[in-house]
């Protein structure tokens, strides 16, 4: 019953361009151009990733195909309560997390952080994306899923609480320049950007893409 009651979920998930698994190359390239906006190494060959609630999986596919050490689990699918269960790895193990579209699910994030703080190396960064709640308040409980929501702040102050340093939060932009991350009032802005994509330029994108990047992304390090 789980299962299924996931993979229904699974169907909703939004793609943005052809595939899932566009939509997560483009994130991945999207990762890296601010990891190094942030002067952070990017992930690169070799990498050792742990993808921390995969869903489809197509972010660890991505990764898989780039040459990075990847690891997924997923709580849903693989029967594990990111509030209560550790992760099953050793101490100071991966060099990246990426928890993308988790946090917001869970009642307490503090356990789970605390595991993969336990589980990154030393200088180990954690990559996490998240609705902005400021942005998203009229739509965020139309997901029966979402439990607690965040904002830029908040989500600072408990990546803060959980001993991670160096905290960046910014707007999640995708095929945007990385000026918008260095500008005043950046997370109203990328709210009203309009969409662009430059594979599908005659392509007509649904008036409900266009803009409104109402997520953000946090770079924190161990």
């Amino acid at each position: 019953m789980l299962k299924e009651k996931l993979s229904n979920y699974l169907k909703n998930y939004n793609t943005y361009f052809s595939s899932r698994i566009e939509d997560n190359e483009r994130i991945f390239k999207n990762l890296n151009k601010l990891l190094k906006f942030n002067n952070k190494l990017e992930i690169s060959s070799g990498s050792r990733l742990l993808d921390l609630g995969s869903g489809d999986k197509s972010f660890y596919k991505v990764c898989l195909n780039n040459g990075i050490n990847a690891i997924e689990l997923d709580g849903s699918s693989q029967g594990i309560d990111f509030e209560k269960d550790k992760l099953p790895y050793e101490n100071n193990h991966f060099d990246y997390i990426y928890f993308c579209a988790v946090l917001e699910h869970l009642h307490d994030a503090n356990f789970i952080l605390t595991e993969i703080y336990r589980v990154l190396k030393n200088g180990g960064i954690l990559i996490i994306i998240t609705p902005n709640f400021r942005y998203c308040y009229k739509e965020f409980y139309n997901d029966p899923t979402h439990f607690h929501p965040y904002t830029p702040k908040s989500l600072k102050k408990i990546l803060e609480m959980n001993n991670f340093i160096d905290n960046c939060v910014n707007p999640f932009l995708i095929n945007k320049s990385v000026n918008y991350w260095k500008i005043p009032c950046k997370f109203f802005v990328a709210s009203i950007l309009p969409f662009r994509n430059d594979s599908f330029q005659n392509f007509p994108i649904p008036s409900f893409l266009r803009g409104k990047s109402t997520s953000m992304i946090s770079i924190s390090q161990k």
